[in-house]
């Protein structure tokens, strides 16, 4: 069974140095309950504190965690984040539910099916919400 989901593409996120006021912008490639996997432009620091963000979704939101992993790779570098403790993890699941549903929502509404928020979030619980639940079970 997987035991990671794919982050929708049209929620870019940003990863934060400790000291910095900007961001870097990342395309996520997996989220699982301990962490996180990107792609970055630039190389981080293994051990280095980051705050990750979704300007897209909510601007001032912050998840803490530390860069575990960095390797060169095509596009810049593959860099790996563990969040810093459980409650930021909780926090990532919930933001990251949040940004399943906005994209499914957002796909129905490409294919001609308009639905509200709240429809959307209740059909996709429907669906999709056990098999979330089990991605980010311990």
């Amino acid at each position: 069974m997987r035991r990671f989901i794919r982050h929708p593409t049209d929620f870019p996120i940003l990863v934060f140095s400790k000291d910095g006021s900007h961001g870097d912008e990342a395309s996520l490639c997996d989220i699982s309950q301990g962490g996180l996997a990107c792609s970055l432009q630039r190389k981080f620091r293994l051990g280095e504190s980051v705050a990750l963000g979704i300007p897209s979704l909510q601007q001032d939101y912050r998840i803490s965690g530390q860069i575990v992993r960095c390797r060169r790779c095509s596009k810049g570098y593959r860099v790996g984040i563990q969040f810093s403790d459980e409650t930021e993890a909780f926090k990532s699941k919930m933001v990251e539910q949040v940004c399943q549903i906005e994209h499914f929502r957002r796909e129905l509404c490409r294919d001609g099916c308009e639905m509200d928020i709240e429809t959307a979030a209740r059909e996709w619980i429907e669906r999709y919400g056990s098999q979330f639940a089990d991605i980010f079970s311990g």
